[in-house]
């Protein structure tokens, strides 16, 4: 993966799919330890093997922006406590009308993030139309 990702400033982790146990988590996370000139987004509906990453290995890489995804939309991802203010956890919520955080704008793109760069900042909370 590190090969393949090169010297790419943005590299989004998991088109489909998700994480699937704390060693897969662990091995994304190395990746993104080894390409440290790339910003990583990884979104996941996987809270638990992200508490689990957080409790054994203290913080998350620092390139690397975790977007715990909406169960339900227009409701707001209620980050758990444990991985509050942990620097690198950030939300990403999903709306039918109104958006809750910072609209994504690939729906009206053709489903592309063209220059935007949103979900790679650690800081926003990104909310994307139900599609």
């Amino acid at each position: 993966m590190v090969n393949l990702i090169g010297s790419d400033s943005y590299f989004r982790w998991h088109d489909s799919g998700d994480i699937q146990s704390l060693a897969h988590l662990e091995q994304i996370a190395a990746v993104c330890n080894a390409t440290p000139g790339t910003k990583h987004w990884l979104p996941t509906r996987e809270y638990g093997m992200v508490k689990d990453y957080v409790a054994k290995h203290g913080a998350v890489p620092s390139n690397l922006v975790i977007r715990l995804s909406a169960m339900y939309p227009d409701q707001p991802v209620k980050i758990p406590t444990s991985l509050r203010g942990i620097p690198g956890i950030a939300a990403s919520n999903v709306h039918t009308a109104k958006p809750i955080g910072s609209d994504c704008n690939a729906s009206k793109q053709n489903g592309e993030c063209r220059t935007c760069r949103t979900c790679w900042d650690r800081t926003k909370t990104v909310s994307y139309a139900m599609h």
